[in-house]
């Protein structure tokens, strides 16, 4: 190998828990555990939480060959829509989510599990310095490029002409 070329990077593993990011090769809890031979799973060294290493699970592999060959992963490619987003309604509004076409399948997931999903209305409470909605009781923030990828129709009811 020539000085030119950078040492090859470990893949790091980003845990679904928390977010920590680590190499689960140098996993020390695994190393003692008496089924680390042929086991697929990794520990997160921050919080605990196991989840499976995708390089090591025969299974993972054969879904995401299948997943490629039958192209079930890929999200069709759309153009952006011209409208408004979360990220340009002001605070005291009401808006109904129209799409959440600008975020990744597992986002979208994610905010339809919290009831941020197409046909809801949300009311946003605050634009800065992170964008704060209210879905029937519950309040969520989002980063601005969260709330940007969230379509959404327009907002010129106020919350408190809604309510009467």
């Amino acid at each position: 190998m020539s000085a030119d070329t950078p040492a090859s990077q470990p893949e790091l593993l980003t845990c679904s828990m928390c977010g920590y990011r680590f190499d689960p090769d140098e996993n020390e809890a695994c190393e003692s555990c008496p089924m680390h031979r042929g086991c697929a799973l990794v520990c997160c060294p921050a919080c605990g939480y196991s989840e499976v290493d995708p390089r090591r699970s025969r299974l993972v592999s054969l879904v995401s060959r299948l997943a490629v060959r039958l192209r079930l992963f890929r999200r069709p490619v759309r153009p952006s829509a011209p409208g408004l987003t979360l990220a340009d309604i002001p605070p005291g509004r009401r808006a109904c989510i129209e799409a959440l076409d600008e975020l990744s399948a597992g986002r979208c997931h994610q905010l339809q599990a919290y009831g941020v999903a197409p046909g809801r209305y949300v009311e946003i409470v605050q634009q800065t310095p992170v964008t704060v909605i209210r879905v029937e009781h519950i309040d969520l923030a989002f980063e601005s490029a969260i709330a940007r990828g969230i379509r959404v129709a327009s907002g010129r009811q106020s919350v408190s002409a809604a309510q009467q």
